[in-house]
């Protein structure tokens, strides 16, 4: 009760000490903001945090925080700082913590912080400065935290960090640095973190690292990096995370990132990678995040994540170029949780690819190029819930690809070019019984060909549907009999389901005294072509052969009768080979008609050389007979 009366009694004498446009606490700390151009009138005997955000103050004086004694931390933001006089922060060697962020500082003089030997933290990112004095830091032996990012740096002297032995923490990103000094960071032996991202390095030189043995981030992208010098992590073993991406990186030297057994975080994507080579991931057992995308690679070492037996993430997604991937490539990822392969070039993947990613729940393979899945694919991954799919070129599934995913929760297959035949109904059948599984199931999953069946849901396709049940079909012929025109054929088909691989097809002719019906067979019904054969009945009418029609599409191409068969050759409406066939049969179907008219105008020749040589063969045989027969008469 007697502290709370005195602190009440306080209360008030500190609150008038409280200039305007400042807020002032209890615990020492002063806000103050708006049109404020010099350090406002405090009380110095209670201040120990002042903060001077969004001010117009542009300059500080000599000895600004003389008065402050007991001023621990400052912070000026914001403000239209861009001018400080060389004494300014004399008289305060107390400060532990000095920001001066976002402001349009460019110079600082070299012994500003000449007596800040206590400092600890400074924060001077977001200016405009574009050179640092070897001076400047030179008083800073206690400094932990050092931030120099966004602003217009594009060189450093060797020796300016040489005297903060202490530094914990560097940033030096967004900056225009172009190459850093063998040296700079040779003396930082506790430097944990350092950022150089956002600049403009294209080298770094062999040795840069050498002495940041307690390195734990080390942060290089978005820079122009075109080679990686041999060994230049391998001083690291306390590293972290590493960051590579978005730079210019082709080729990587083989064991590169050997040593660094504690690294949890890689990230090399956005770099136009060609190859890598086998030798470069040295043991890695804590690492947990991999990035691996957004390169030129046409496929990766079958090694490459060997002795990563502890990640957690990969992400190896939007390589354009990458059409396969080894067999073995995940074989020691067994708490792997997520994969990422979408939005490559893959065709096809091998029925082992995943069988040891016994953790894996989330799979992504949208945005490829695969035709089909082998049935097997999935049986070693009990835990996987999610499976994308989307926008393949999936034509088929097997119908228990999914059997050995226990665990599904989300599978997307929209976007995709299914080929609505007979085979369909395996996966067809899959998803009526598992709809809930399925996303986008009514607008997305649909049949791409044949033409007949295109956007027709998946799940409601049947036997009967895609024509490979039991087929009754009755050719009716129908003609006017009154005036003798001849009959017209018409077929009306019917059908009922069957799993039989033989059709039957009945056909009748009003146009005959009969009506018993005369029975044809359909045998083996594929994608390429129908065979059709007339039974044993009394209808021998040629109109039959030629105008039966199994199906309205363009497929049919060609039909002829041999022995008693009808041959209806097809191809498929839509597809890579559609026109070739078709060229291919016109090719034919035209040489056939040369051939022909060749073959007439040949035997044509031959006749006529045939008719001249028998006449003259004729002629000469008169002309002996002649001479024989004045011989005779002259022996007469």
């Amino acid at each position: 009760m007697w502290f709370t009366f005195v602190l009440l009694q306080l209360l008030p004498q500190f609150a008038l000490s409280c200039p305007n446009r400042c807020i002032c606490n209890i615990r020492g700390s002063a806000k103050c903001t708006g049109d404020i151009t010099d350090i406002p009138p405090l009380d110095p005997t209670t201040t120990f945090l002042l903060l001077l955000n969004d001010t117009n103050i542009k300059v500080l004086k000599d000895q600004s925080f003389q008065t402050f004694s007991l001023l621990l931390r400052l912070m000026i933001t914001h403000s239209t700082l861009d001018t400080i006089q060389p004494e300014a922060f004399h008289g305060a060697p107390q400060l532990r913590s000095i920001k001066l962020s976002s402001n349009p500082l460019s110079v600082f003089p070299p012994k500003m912080f000449s007596e800040q030997s206590n400092l600890e933290q400074l924060q001077l990112d977001g200016n405009q400065i574009a050179s640092v004095s070897s001076e400047l830091f030179e008083a800073m032996v206690n400094l932990t935290e050092l931030n120099l990012s966004k602003n217009r740096i594009s060189q450093l002297d060797a020796d300016v960090f040489q005297g903060l032995t202490k530094l914990n923490y560097l940033n030096l990103a967004e900056n225009q640095l172009r190459n850093l000094p063998k040296t700079l960071f040779h003396n930082l032996w506790q430097l944990k973190s350092l950022v150089l991202s956002s600049n403009q390095l294209e080298t770094l030189e062999s040795g840069s690292f050498d002495h940041l043995s307690s390195l734990s981030v080390l942060m290089l992208q978005k820079n122009q990096i075109r080679q990686i010098t041999p060994r230049l992590f391998w001083p690291l073993p306390s590293l972290l995370t590493l960051t590579m991406s978005a730079n210019q990186l082709r080729y990587i030297p083989a064991e590169t990132f050997y040593y660094l057994p504690n690294l949890t975080k890689l990230t090399l994507y956005k770099n136009p990678l060609i190859s890598l080579p086998y030798q470069l991931m040295g043991h890695m057992p804590r690492l947990q995040e991999l990035y691996l995308y957004e390169t030129n690679l046409s496929t990766v070492p079958w090694n490459l994540f060997a002795n990563m037996t502890n990640l957690r993430t990969l992400n190896l997604h939007f390589n354009n170029k990458l059409t396969s991937l080894p067999k073995n490539l995940f074989c020691c990822l067994p708490n792997l949780k997520k994969l990422s392969l979408k939005n490559n070039n893959l065709r096809e993947l091998d029925p082992e690819l995943f069988s040891n990613l016994i953790s894996l729940q989330i799979l992504m393979l949208n945005e490829n190029k695969l035709e089909s899945l082998p049935s097997a694919i999935f049986h070693n991954t009990s835990r996987l819930e999610i499976i994308d799919l989307n926008h393949n070129h999936l034509r088929y599934l097997p119908g228990d690809v999914f059997v050995h995913a226990r665990a599904l929760k989300d599978l997307s297959l929209s976007g995709n070019k299914w080929n609505c035949d007979c085979s369909i109904m395996g996966i067809a059948e899959w998803i009526h019984e598992n709809p809930k599984l399925i996303s986008n199931l009514d607008k997305g999953v649909t049949c791409y060909e044949p033409y007949r069946l295109e956007n027709h849901p998946l799940q409601t396709l049947t036997y009967e549907k895609l024509l490979c049940g039991v087929f009754q079909t009755t050719f009716i012929a129908t003609s006017a009999i009154t005036t003798g025109a001849p009959a017209t054929p018409t077929l009306q088909t019917s059908t009922a389901t069957s799993t039989t691989a033989r059709n039957t097809v009945n056909a009748t002719s009003p146009a005959t005294t009969s009506n018993s019906p005369t029975t044809t067979s359909l045998i083996s019904p594929t994608p390429d072509h129908i065979y059709v054969k007339q039974g044993n009945g009394n209808n021998n009418d040629p109109a039959f052969y030629d105008t039966i029609v199994l199906d309205n599409g363009p497929e049919i191409v060609h039909n002829n009768h041999y022995n008693g068969w009808v041959y209806l050759w097809t191809v498929p409406s839509t597809g890579p080979y559609s026109g070739f066939m078709m060229a291919l049969y016109i090719v034919l179907l035209v040489s056939g008609v040369v051939l022909i008219v060749a073959s007439l105008y040949t035997l044509y020749r031959l006749h006529k050389v045939i008719w001249v040589l028998g006449k003259v063969s004729m002629g000469e045989n008169q002309r002996i007979m002649a001479r024989r027969v004045r011989s005779f008469k002259v022996k007469l």
